[in-house]
């Protein structure tokens, strides 16, 4: 687990909206698949708060988290919010090799280590044909383009605004360099077609995307008793870029599970996440945005923009039903 999976989701509003945003498809599902009877595997971090709300909000008793740095694990046990939730000091991996799932699952691979990009992606597609029919599996995986190195500055060539340096002909631009050691890293998983384009701060998470469905769909060829349904996909940063995905295991000849997700208000796939790009806003700026049909007129200013390019008045009138409040309350 990283460093960062520990803070707190009040410094990360963009991830707390990408739970909420899991946590309403779940609540789509439930009544269709009796969610209440599945068994709910991921990281929960020292706090657990991802279990506290799946318990409360789809009452799955049934719940394992995994967790591999003992103190982490020591916490979690000394912080575990409901008593059904079983903390193992393990990989979710192990984990997963281990466990005979006898009922559908809800399984979150939560990844933030980006060297072993290419084993995540393949492991998270190799379990659509280990868990049952009718489970959910989700996915985060860093999106950081930086992770692919950082070269010397003197073996790259430069563009700006469409002027290059003299040594274009001979050296590549950063994200030409990023697109090299891309393939590299992927191997058989690289998709085609990609360019130096999507190696970028902005795009770089939709090429994750792109591998991870191409993963994805050549292990569903395996099965003819199932079918992967995508649900949902966004692309968010609070510091570190991150996408995640999730999607539906559903029996072959159902159409009723994809109908259901299709007509989910945030329904959305692989190839168009959602951008979780959402402002920082005073107590009064939020209740002014909420209120009114023309809030930067209302307003007076603009918001700062991130290297997400998305609009802040755009991306707030999209979710400010789930936006973050957080409050100090005395205990």
């Amino acid at each position: 687990m990283s460093a960062g999976s520990s803070l707190p989701y009040r410094l990360r509003p963009n991830k707390a909206v990408d739970r909420e945003l899991f946590l309403s498809l779940l609540m789509r599902l439930a009544p269709k698949l009796a969610l209440e009877k599945y068994h709910y595997v991921g990281l929960g971090g020292p706090f657990l708060e991802d279990f506290r709300l799946v318990h409360g909000r789809l009452g799955i008793a049934k719940m394992t988290c995994l967790e591999i740095e003992e103190q982490v694990h020591k916490r979690q046990i000394f912080n575990r919010p409901v008593a059904t939730i079983e903390c193992v000091h393990k990989t979710l991996e192990d984990f997963l090799d281990e466990s005979d799932f006898g009922t559908p699952a809800i399984i979150w691979f939560d990844y933030t280590e980006p060297k072993a990009i290419t084993t995540q992606i393949e492991r998270f597609a190799r379990t659509i044909g280990t868990v049952p029919i009718g489970s959910i599996l989700r996915v985060t995986l860093n999106a950081n383009p930086m992770s692919l190195g950082i070269p010397a500055s003197k073996d790259l060539s430069v563009e700006v605004e469409g002027e290059a340096s003299e040594d274009r002909a001979v050296k590549p631009t950063i994200q030409e360099w990023r697109l090299a050691r891309f393939k590299e890293r992927l191997g058989a998983l690289f998709p085609s077609g990609l360019t130096a384009d999507g190696m970028t701060f902005k795009t770089y998470g939709l090429s994750l995307l792109r591998a991870m469905k191409l993963a994805v769909d050549h292990e569903a060829l395996s099965y003819r008793d199932r079918r992967v349904v995508w649900a949902l996909a966004t692309h968010y940063a609070d510091g570190q870029a991150m996408v995640t995905a999730a999607m539906v295991v559903a029996p072959q000849d159902d159409t009723e599970i994809e109908e259901l997700v299709k007509g989910w208000e945030f329904y959305t796939t692989t190839d168009a996440p959602h951008r979780l790009d959402l402002p920082a806003l005073s107590t009064l700026e939020r209740l002014t945005m909420e209120s009114n049909d023309d809030a930067k007129t209302k307003l007076g200013f603009e918001l700062p923009s991130t290297d997400m390019g998305t609009d802040p008045f755009e991306v707030f009138r999209k979710f400010y039903r789930i936006y973050p409040h957080f409050s100090r309350v005395e205990l």
